[in-house]
């Protein structure tokens, strides 16, 4: 089992005041290595919060996220930053490339934290750059390029580190029909072909039903959604 999260809770504001929102209830799901999931639910529901407990970039009120059989509840901040590095790809509905960095420093970013870049690491960047259509676009900065284009940068920028699990938030929102498609479509492909576990938070009935399986977020917990992916 990669990924196990127990009885999570997480709320906000002074609790026993009528200030105090409770966003997840005791909240338990276990992901296998590989596995695709989407998580679904109106706005509010805490799906960016729930993926924030996931990622380590904030931390439960009360409950264990266990990563690969260890509780990274208890990490030092120092430690939660290098977990996030070494095992985990972000992507978002915006793409927050360096508005000053061509693609291919972007790309390359996240490497910088473990100092000099090897040539396999650019001989991966490249092959990942290559994969995903943008090689053309490699000396370009975010503002020369389209919206798909940046968020394909993005995606490869996730990926540099070859994490084990991608989380998405949103990642076709800020697109329009046919990128979105083709993002997801490229999501879906590179988590196959990498073996990467992959988990979306989206309001995108297309991406959903493209995951192995759909949770709804609702009242603070999951349920498993009715309607399975055909995959």
């Amino acid at each position: 089992m990669l990924l196990q999260l127990k009885n999570i809770s997480k709320g906000y504001g002074e609790k026993g005041t009528h200030s105090f929102r409770q966003v997840l209830n005791e909240l338990n799901l276990e992901i296998g290595k590989g596995e695709k999931i989407a998580i679904i639910g109106p706005s509010g529901s805490g799906k960016t919060t729930l993926l924030n407990m996931i990622g380590a970039l904030d931390l439960p009120n009360s409950g264990e996220v266990v990563f690969s059989g260890q509780n990274i509840t208890g990490y030092s901040k120092k430690e939660l930053a290098n977990f996030r590095n070494q095992h985990l790809g972000f992507v978002f509905q915006l793409h927050h490339l360096m508005p000053q960095l061509t693609l291919w420093e972007n790309v390359l970013l996240p490497l910088l934290a473990q100092g000099k870049i090897s040539t396999d690491q650019k001989e991966w960047a490249e092959y990942l750059v290559k994969k995903v259509g943008i090689w053309e676009q490699r000396k370009q900065k975010p503002a020369e390029m389209s919206g798909g284009e940046c968020q394909r940068t993005a995606v490869v920028r996730a990926l540099i580190n070859k994490p084990q699990l991608i989380l998405a938030d949103e990642p076709t929102g800020a697109l329009d029909e046919n990128n979105a498609v083709a993002l997801s479509e490229l999501l879906i492909q590179l988590s196959v072909e990498e073996n990467l576990t992959l988990i979306t938070v989206t309001h995108s009935s297309e991406l959903a039903q493209k995951m192995d399986k759909k949770y709804l977020l609702r009242n603070g917990k999951l349920e498993t959604d009715k309607i399975r992916s055909s995959r």
